[in-house]
């Protein structure tokens, strides 16, 4: 064997010794496992997640204060600890309200004359009663109006069609915001669990207009 090829040789065999070394090794680098969701507000520290457990955070912090019914998007870390009358013991990494809304009934002329802009759509997914989104909006200084409509007359159908408004009132481009949106479908549909059927339109600039599709 040359000695290039000894040289190319030793110094893959040493990459491999690394890379095997590294999945070997169980490094600790000091980060706790955190979660991410959309939770509601019961009392102070108390939350209920949209699965219907109860949490408590250790933490106290004044500043993260919130109303019965307020929706919080929150980032927390699980504790080993118990405390009775909850599922899970957490600490609070951080928090912060979000904006919610209810389902709009009205009738077909106006669904369909309102107007439904398109938006950068992240996800969206169904939690307990509430329908939540992630998603940013280009905007620069005017308060954009943003809905969820259905039409009162097909309550009754097998599928009830809800459509996503959003009306820019003629906001000049500006920059993308980034933001989450929880609307309440109780108000319409019930307590979840009647296995309702509904159909989401949202206009999206990523995805064209998109339906989504879930069981109540």
């Amino acid at each position: 064997m040359n000695k290039s090829i000894m040289q190319r040789f030793i110094v893959l065999a040493a990459i491999s010794v690394f890379l095997i070394s590294c999945e070997n090794d169980k490094v600790d680098y000091g980060f706790d496992k955190y979660y991410e969701e959309i939770v509601t507000a019961m009392e102070k520290n108390v939350f209920l997640l949209d699965d219907g457990k109860k949490i408590l955070n250790t933490k106290e912090n004044e500043k993260l204060i919130f109303q019965s019914g307020d929706r919080v998007l929150i980032n927390y870390t699980l504790l080993p600890e118990t405390k009775s009358g909850y599922d899970q013991v957490v600490r609070l990494n951080g928090a912060s309200k979000i904006p919610q809304g209810k389902l709009k009934l009205t009738d077909g002329k106006d669904i369909e004359s309102s107007i439904k802009a398109p938006v950068h759509l992240e996800s969206v997914w169904l939690g307990s009663h509430y329908l939540n989104l992630q998603m940013y909006i280009n905007r620069k200084s005017e308060a954009h109006t943003i809905g969820l409509l259905a039409d009162s007359t097909q309550l009754s159908n097998d599928t009830l069609r809800i459509y996503f408004e959003h009306n820019p009132n003629n906001d000049l481009v500006g920059f993308p915001v980034h933001f989450f949106l929880s609307f309440d479908l109780e108000n319409v549909l019930g307590k979840p669990g009647n296995k309702k059927n509904i159909a989401v339109h949202i206009n999206t600039d990523n995805y064209e207009t998109k339906i989504y599709k879930f069981k109540y």
